[in-house]
């Protein structure tokens, strides 16, 4: 088996090669934001025919050494021939091997807290339904994972722009002065 990619965020690996377009649909509804608060999953999408058919017992045995996520998502023939399209989720870490399967829309909240560490693979198992499905816990709504179309605005970190009045320039200059920094 290839080895997995080095990414800076977690993967959602497609293993399955028999619908594109329900793959773009799925992408897309993971990289939406879901919920009031817009919240993102910040994953990686790989789609390469050599993992097509990999299981999770593959992919945990075959980790490559150092590999710096704790889980995988799979979207398998399961996913496809699901109409939820439920994903497998897959523990790298402390059961390698482990599994649940996922909503599309959890996958958010999945991402965020297991990378962040918030919260254990175990939660999120032991929470899954009879069907081994993880639909949110205990008390979440519906609306909780639905997409939300006006997410509120992520702050932009600009670099200040410099004074434009002449006092302005003075009071700069005089600031660059007393810090060390010589004017321009």
């Amino acid at each position: 088996m290839k080895p997995l990619p080095d990414t800076k965020d977690p993967i959602v690996l497609r293993t399955d090669f028999s619908d594109d377009q329900a793959w773009s649909r799925l992408c897309s509804l993971i990289a939406s934001p879901i919920g009031r608060d817009g919240f993102l999953a910040y994953v990686s999408f790989v789609s390469d025919p050599d993992f097509a058919e990999v299981t999770a017992e593959k992919l945990a045995a075959n980790r490559p050494e150092g590999y710096r996520h704790s889980f995988i998502v799979i979207a398998d023939g399961t996913t496809f021939a699901d109409p939820e399209q439920s994903l497998m989720v897959v523990d790298l870490l402390d059961e390698p091997g482990r599994t649940f399967r996922a909503l599309p829309t959890r996958i958010q909240g999945i991402e965020n807290n297991l990378s962040l560490g918030n919260m254990g693979f175990e939660d999120f198992a032991g929470d899954a339904d009879a069907r081994g499905v993880f639909r949110g816990f205990p008390g979440e709504r519906e609306e909780d994972y639905e997409v939300n179309h006006n997410p509120p605005p992520r702050p932009v970190k600009k670099k200040p722009s410099p004074p434009q009045t002449l006092l302005g320039k003075a009071l700069f200059s005089a600031y660059k002065l007393i810090r060390g920094k010589p004017g321009r």
